[in-house]
């Protein structure tokens, strides 16, 4: 008898090449679009404004990274959305996803000591204990992380010392 993998679940994870000059960038860039928070939301984003320009002035920044992503996975992506996210003391990110077709990336703009990082829940129960497993990943400001768009994730609430900020978009294959 052999143990073998049936199912494997792929994801990048990179840091963004002089990632001092780029944050400067990005940070210039996001003044465009100022976050705040709406309704329910435990976070302030600026999903909820015209966000028309942020796409490009985001690939402009990291389009090295981006065009990395595309070499490895030898297929050409299309941006569907961009937002940004701001998680002050206490805020948090309840489970979602971003849909079933393409993938979803963060950018971890703004980690100070303390910040939580994203949880992701594997998409099936274990099999011995019938118990949701999720796995927080160990990040740090200026990586990336890119996964299938389905993998449902949280951000636990934010006790660390600063605001934790970040990047997150989505992209289809073309």
């Amino acid at each position: 008898m052999f143990k073998q993998t049936l199912f494997q679940i792929n994801y990048f994870h990179m840091p963004v090449l002089k990632f001092k000059d780029k944050k400067k960038k990005l940070v210039n860039l996001l003044k465009s679009f100022p976050e705040k928070k709406h309704g329910l939301q435990n976070f302030s984003t600026n999903r909820q404004i015209d966000r028309t320009g942020l796409a490009d002035g985001f690939t402009q920044i990291v389009g090295e990274e981006l065009q990395m992503l595309s070499k490895d996975i030898q297929l050409d992506l299309a941006m569907s959305d961009i937002w940004s996210v701001s998680y002050a003391k206490g805020d948090y990110h309840s489970p979602h996803n971003h849909g079933s077709l393409g993938l979803s990336g963060i950018l971890y703009l703004d980690m100070p000591e303390g910040a939580p990082v994203t949880h992701y829940i594997q998409p099936w129960n274990q099999h011995l204990s019938d118990t949701t497993l999720y796995l927080p990943m160990n990040v740090r400001e200026g990586d990336i992380v890119i996964l299938p768009s389905f993998i449902n994730h949280f951000s636990p609430p934010n006790k660390g010392k600063g605001k934790k900020r970040i990047i997150s978009w989505d992209m289809k294959p073309l």
